[in-house]
C-alpha cells in the first residue's frame, strides 16, 4: 500500500464485524497499527487493524498482543492515566481499558449489518468527559467515563458548499490555553474553547485535507496532511505559514522530540525533522518506504513508529539530521 492514506480513512465506513472478540495473531507486530500511545518510560500501547492492541514494557523492544471485545480496525487510542485508556475504530467502536490496557470492554458501537461511519480520533478531558469525532462530521461526547454517548451539536460546522459535513480526522488540546482543534477533511480547522461543547470554524489556510492537527510545547499549532502540505500558526490560527517540504508524501502525524525539535510522519517513509519548531524541516526516507502513522519518543534518540508494516524502531542517531 503506497499511501497510509487508505489506511487512514479505511474506507470510512465499517465493513469489519465488530461483535467477535479479537484474534490473538502470531503476527500482529507486524500488522497495520494506527496509533500508539507511552504510558510511562517503558510503557507503550499501539491499536491498528481487526481490533489488534499491542503492548511492551520494554520502550517497544517487546511486544504482546492482548484480546479486545472487537475485530474493528481501531484508530487512536488515549488514555487519561497509568490506567485508564480509550481506543476508537470502525464500526463507530468505543473500547475502554482500565487496567493499563491488559483487559478492555466494549462501551460503544453501531450495528454491525449497517454501514456507519468510523470514529477517527478520541480525546479525554478526564476520567468522565471524552469526545470522539469521525467521518462524515461524526461527533458524541461521554460525561460518565464512556457509559452513555451523545452527539455534539456541530450543525455550524456543515460545509455549506457540499452540503454535509466534512471528515473530521484529528483533534489535539493546547493545555496552555485549554483550546481544543480539530481538523479533517476539505481543509477543514476549528476550536472550541469549551472542551468540545461548542466549535467554531478557524480560517483554513488549505482546501485538502489534513490528516492531523498538533499543538507543540511552544503553543504553536500544527496542521498537515495530504500530499505534503504542512502549515504553522502562532496566533491560535488566525494566521498561517506554510512550511516547504519539499515532499508530496502525505503528512500523518508530529512527534516532539526535544525543546523545539519535531519529527513530523509520512508515508513512503518519509519523515521530516525541524529544529526550530516547525519553521523549517529537512527530509529523510528510509529505504523500507514504511507508511507512518504515530510515534513515541522512547529514548533521547529513539522513536518507536507504528504503521502500515507494524512496529519499527527509528534511532535518530543513524539519520543526518540538519535543516
Amino acid at each position: 500500500m503506497t499511501r497510509l492514506i487508505i489506511s487512514l480513512m479505511v474506507v470510512l465506513c465499517t465493513f469489519q464485524v465488530s461483535s467477535e472478540n479479537s484474534v490473538l495473531a502470531a503476527k500482529a507486530k507486524k500488522s497495520t497499527l494506527l496509533d500508539i500511545v507511552q504510558l510511562s518510560p517503558d510503557k507503550l500501547v499501539a491499536v491498528g487493524e481487526r481490533g489488534h492492541v499491542l503492548l511492551s514494557e520494554d520502550k517497544g523492544q517487546k511486544w504482546r498482543q492482548v484480546t479486545t471485545p472487537t475485530q474493528a480496525m481501531l484508530t487512536a487510542v488515549t488514555f487519561v492515566d497509568q490506567n485508564t485508556g480509550y481506543a476508537v475504530g470502525h464500526n463507530q467502536v468505543i473500547i475502554k481499558t482500565t487496567d493499563g490496557g491488559d483487559t478492555w470492554q466494549l462501551m460503544y458501537e453501531r450495528p454491525a449489518d449497517i454501514d456507519y461511519p468510523a470514529f477517527m480520533d478520541v480525546w479525554f478531558r478526564n476520567a468522565e468527559w471524552g469526545l470522539a469525532v469521525g467521518a462524515y462530521g461524526l461527533m458524541v461526547e461521554t460525561r460518565n467515563g464512556g457509559q452513555d454517548w451523545a452527539e455534539v451539536d456541530n450543525s455550524n460546522l456543515e460545509n455549506l458548499e457540499i452540503g454535509g459535513f466534512p471528515h473530521f480526522y484529528s483533534i489535539s488540546f493546547d493545555k496552555k490555553s485549554e483550546r481544543l482543534y480539530m481538523a479533517g477533511e476539505l481543509g477543514s480547522v476549528s476550536v472550541s474553547e469549551d472542551y468540545g461543547d461548542n466549535w467554531e470554524k478557524i480560517n483554513s489556510p488549505y482546501t485538502g485535507s489534513f490528516f492531523n492537527i498538533g499543538v507543540s510545547a511552544s503553543g504553536s499549532i500544527h496542521a498537515m496532511g495530504l500530499r505534503g502540505h504542512l502549515f504553522r500558526s502562532t496566533d491560535q490560527g488566525v494566521t498561517w505559514q506554510e512550511i516547504e517540504t519539499n515532499t508530496t508524501a502525505s503528512i500523518n502525524n508530529m512527534v516532539e522530540v526535544e525543546g523545539s525539535q519535531i519529527m513530523y510522519l509520512a508515508v513512503d517513509g518519509v519523515m521530516l525533522f525541524s529544529k526550530d519548531d516547525g519553521q523549517t524541516v529537512s527530509i529523510i526516507q528510509d529505504n523500507d518506504r514504511a507508511g507512518l502513522m504515530a510515534g513515541a519518543l522512547v529514548d533521547l534518540n529513539r522513536l518507536v513508529v507504528v504503521g502500515d508494516k507494524g512496529v519499527k524502531q527509528i534511532d535518530l542517531d543513524g539519520h543526518n539530521l540538519t535543516n
